[in-house]
């Protein structure tokens, strides 16, 4: 948010670790509440018949069989997260965060208030703005809208923020795509006003930046954990999806730095987009948690491994901005971990930084993240280039390329998402990750490779 630098907080089971960055918009998505409604995830494995999963690589093509397809991107910007272009009804499209921290779908509606400029919890403050009606939309210029009364309320980043409204909507909606993925009577809750826990000089100026809509993409627990709408299971429920399967990836980064572009299925999965095999991961997620929760990794940079010495677990968390990575912020282990860079990473203000442009980073650096399996002897390491770190935030002079990366908690962010592919199938209780970032720029779905699920099949792993 406007003004403020990253700082790093320990997850809790109340909320996400919390996130600002300067001139940003706010950092964390939220958790769906009426007030602070705790989650958790838990799902059962169910076995087949022959006690065995059925395996994507086994399952034959069927092109009647249902999937949903967006395409996502990692903008080129200090506080981008993963996110995608919609179409709601008659609105215009809008750019919304694609969030697996959280399991609620969300939008602005037309009026939309936005209030900020006092440091108290649930005071509006003496600044507000309209959302601008480009951003916004209004069921009544929808003819295929149908709304209902029904209040929603969600809570961001240690109540930083907080987004009310009174309607829901079910309208056509639209993704961009070469066919463009179409899904006719989707429900978003309509936002119509939002406070921001932001002290002001006075001047209300300049405005804060603001989240223009999130879906959420974490499991559906009931109606009681989930406040809703969720855009997963609605799917699921009137069958859009057989199974309740994700997965995303990014593809190849391109040779500048600029805007990463990747994709992410429902009830499918393309086997192109990664090269070495899916590995299951234990999900560790605790009572009062919402989203995918994962052991802490074991990283290397520069040629070092380091085993972290903070005790947490890590959440997969594409609505976050930066990668934060599991080092006691006041113990000795993070400072070894800035000592390996051999000067390459420097502590900026408070900053995470490369010694040099951002344009100077050497394409093969990266940052290796070893996880354990959930099966005996099994492994999976994860590179992400350091490049995919840098947004686009530098010194005055450009000589020092501040990156979105962090110590302190563990959450893995955009960055993370940028390398990896991350498979949930919540129905079976499975969370898998492969090493991605290996598919052509804007390839799309390979139809060769495009494995679809029916009832009861998911995504082979190790």
């Amino acid at each position: 948010m406007c003004g403020w630098w990253p700082v790093s907080f320990p997850s809790s089971l109340t909320t996400k670790v919390s996130i600002f960055h300067a001139q940003t918009e706010l950092l964390e998505p939220p958790r769906s509440f009426s007030i602070l409604l705790f989650k958790m995830l838990f799902s059962t494995f169910a076995l087949s018949s022959f006690l065995s999963l059925s395996t994507a690589w086994s399952i034959p093509r069927r092109q009647d069989a249902p999937y949903v397809y967006i395409p996502v991107e990692f903008l080129y910007g200090a506080d981008s997260r993963v996110t995608t272009n919609i179409t709601f009804g008659t609105s215009q499209p809008i750019t919304v965060v694609m969030d697996t921290g959280s399991s609620d779908a969300w939008i602005w509606q037309a009026g939309a208030i936005v209030h900020w400029g006092s440091p108290f919890l649930f005071d509006p403050g003496p600044c507000n703005l309209t959302v601008p009606s480009t951003l916004t939309y209004s069921p009544l210029l929808s003819p295929t809208s149908h709304t209902q009364n029904k209040t929603s309320e969600y809570v961001y980043a240690s109540n930083s923020k907080i987004v009310q409204g009174i309607l829901y909507s079910n309208d056509t909606l639209t993704f961009p795509t070469n066919t463009s993925t179409t899904l006719p009577n989707t429900q978003l809750a309509l936002e119509n006003s939002a406070i921001l826990r932001l002290q002001d000089n006075g001047s209300c100026t300049p405005p804060p930046s603001y989240d223009k809509g999130i879906i959420g993409l974490a499991n559906f627990i009931n109606a009681n954990a989930t406040q809703g709408p969720s855009f997963r299971q609605n799917l699921f429920d009137t069958s859009a999806i057989k199974t309740k399967t994700l997965v995303t990836w990014f593809d190849t980064p391109p040779s500048a730095l600029s805007t990463l572009s990747g994709g992410l299925l429902l009830g499918a999965i393309d086997t192109s987009k990664f090269l070495s095999p899916l590995v299951r991961v234990p999900n560790v997620v605790t009572t009062g948690q919402i989203g995918y929760y994962i052991p802490k990794p074991n990283i290397t940079f520069n040629g070092q491994s380091f085993v972290p010495d903070q005790n947490t677990t890590c959440l997969l968390d594409s609505g976050t901005h930066a990668d934060y990575l599991p080092f006691n912020p006041v113990g000795g282990l993070g400072s070894a971990f800035f000592n390996a860079s051999s000067g390459m990473l420097i502590n900026e203000n408070g900053v995470v930084a490369y010694n040099g442009s951002c344009e100077g980073i050497p394409s093969s650096l990266n940052i290796t993240y070893t996880f354990t399996g959930a099966t005996t002897g099994e492994s999976v390491k994860i590179d992400v280039p350091l490049r995919n770190y840098a947004r686009g935030a530098s010194s005055e002079d450009g000589q020092i390329c501040l990156l979105n990366l962090d110590v302190g908690g563990c959450t893995f962010g955009a960055p993370f998402f940028s390398g990896a592919v991350v498979a949930v199938d919540d129905g079976v209780g499975v969370l898998a990750l492969a090493q991605g970032g290996v598919s052509e720029v804007g390839s799309g779905v390979d139809e060769a490779t495009l494995k679809v699920f029916e009832v009861g099949e998911t995504f082979d792993y190790d």
